[in-house]
Parts: C-alpha cells; structure tokens; sequence
C-alpha cells in the first residue's frame, strides 16, 4: 500500500479528485485486489471490433492481480495475432501450439498445474492455448482442454479472448467467466453498442460481472464515458491513452503514465468479487 500512497501522491487532482477522496478510493479497490478468495475467479477479456486493446487491457490487469496477491494468477492467450496477453506480459518468446506439459492434464498440486508454464518478469504465470503454430484465436474447447485441468489452483484466471461475435461465441464465453471485461474504443457509437452487449450478458443465467474499458486510441480525447447519462448499473472505466503502449518492446509498468497505472487498478478492483461485508464494498468501490 505504501507504493500506491506515492503513485497517488504523484498525481494530479484531476485524475482521482481530490487527495482524500483519491486515497480512500485507491485504498478500497486494493483491499478488493487483495482479498482471499474460497475459488478460482475466472476473468474474460474480449473486444467486439479488432484493434480496441484488449490484449493491452488483459495484461495490464493480470499482471498487477500477479503483483499485489498472494495467490498465482494465470493469464491465457486465446485471442489471434502475434501481439496477445502474453507480449504485453513481457513473454515474448511463447509459441502457439506448444505441446503441453503432460503433468498438467492431471495435477496433483501446483507443481503439477504450472509444470512448463513460461512466468513473466512481473511473475504472472503464462499460457498460450491456440491450436497454433499459426497464431489464430483458439475456441471454447481450446481453452477448456488445457486450462480447465489445471483452474482451481490459480486464485485468478485472465483470458484474452480478442474479438468475439454475440451471435457467435460470446455468450458461451460469458457463461464460462465470472466476469467480463469489454474493450471498447472511448468514442460514443462503440460504448452504445457495447453496453447494450454488456446488459445482455448481465441477463445470462450465470449472471457475470460485466464493466466495460472506454479506451482512448490515437490521445482522441473521446468524452463519452463521463458525457452520456448511461443507464443505472452500467460500469465504465476510462482506460487514459498512453503512448508507452504502442511502442515496439512491451511496456512494464514503469513506463506507464500515472494515469494509466491508476486506471488499471480501478479496472482489476471492478473486476474482481466484491467484498463480502456490504458495508466494506460500498466503500471500496463508491
């Protein structure tokens, strides 16, 4: 907590507010980040057009999940290109299609469950599951095949689905999450559509979590997250532009704007179960 205190204190009043009502937030969603959890909290990342940034999203959010609990967290490839969680993650080197430890298709312990698993520098645990080696998104049996074996021993699960369609396989991919994170250009056409998709998602009888990440590409200065009165319930966070993302070398989080870094725990905070006091919740997360 005492580095979050410093990256607060470095910040300016327009991005949190005011100091005090700046920590008291901060201090809420990093007790939400931090909390235990009794299962495995299975997060998806998808965007509905290509290029809005959710392998940038996902890596960013596992990779502080990775830094600030105790518990490993695990994020999985799954969406097409080269560019996925697991460069953003500082793994460059991972190839689709790797043949898969065979000490994880029957764990026994944790060992076992992260037998051959590359680790980034941040110690986010990595997993690619394209069919590969062509990098093309993987499908829902993909992804269940090799990480549905080796789940409940990772406090946290982040999946960077890339593009997925709703008449397609979004659903499927909702219904196998506990929350989803929609990525969605900060522009008011995109986060119509894209709020809409979150509300029917809500509906699913498995009942994720759904917020949505107004990113701002190409420093657009896009107001529609805070300019359009949304409906009740619908959670938006503004995911700031930051040029230190499109550089040729994944960025750490060093390299990040404050901004950026204050963003990213906002997002992981709403991402992430509430807290099981009421009271507690209402206060991390006003």
């Amino acid at each position: 907590m005492p580095a979050l205190r410093s990256l607060l204190a470095g910040a300016p009043a327009a991005v949190f507010g005011s100091a005090t009502a700046g920590l008291t937030e901060l201090d809420g969603a990093d007790r939400v980040i931090r909390a235990p959890l009794a299962l495995s909290h299975r997060i998806a990342f998808v965007q509905l057009a290509g290029g809005t940034g959710t392998s940038t999203a996902s890596a960013a959010v596992a990779s502080l999940l990775a830094h600030r609990r105790r518990g490993p967290v695990l994020g999985v490839a799954a969406s097409g290109g080269d560019r996925t969680l697991l460069w953003h993650s500082g793994a460059t080197d991972v190839e689709p299609g790797g043949e898969p430890d065979p000490r994880r298709r029957s764990p026994r312990g944790f060992a076992d469950a992260s037998a051959g698993l590359a680790v980034s520098p941040g110690g986010l645990h990595l997993l690619d599951v394209r069919p590969g080696p062509a990098p093309i998104a993987a499908t829902e049996a993909d992804w269940a095949l090799s990480v549905a074996p080796i789940t409940r021993f990772f406090d946290v699960v982040c999946t960077d689905w890339g593009v997925r369609r709703p008449e397609l396989d979004l659903g499927g991919v909702a219904a196998g999450s506990h929350a989803v994170c929609l990525v969605a250009r900060a522009d008011r056409s995109s986060l119509e559509q894209a709020v809409a998709v979150g509300r029917a998602l809500s509906a699913l009888e498995s009942r994720p979590r759904v917020v949505l990440a107004a990113v701002d590409l190409g420093d657009t200065g896009g107001r529609a997250p805070e300019a359009v009165r949304w409906e009740p319930g619908t959670t938006i966070i503004r995911i700031p532009f930051d040029p230190a993302r499109s550089a040729d070398a994944p960025a750490g989080s060093a390299e990040l704007s404050t901004r950026s870094r204050l963003a990213t725990t906002r997002l992981a905070a709403r991402l992430m179960p509430p807290l099981a006091t009421p009271a507690l919740a209402e206060e991390a997360l006003r």
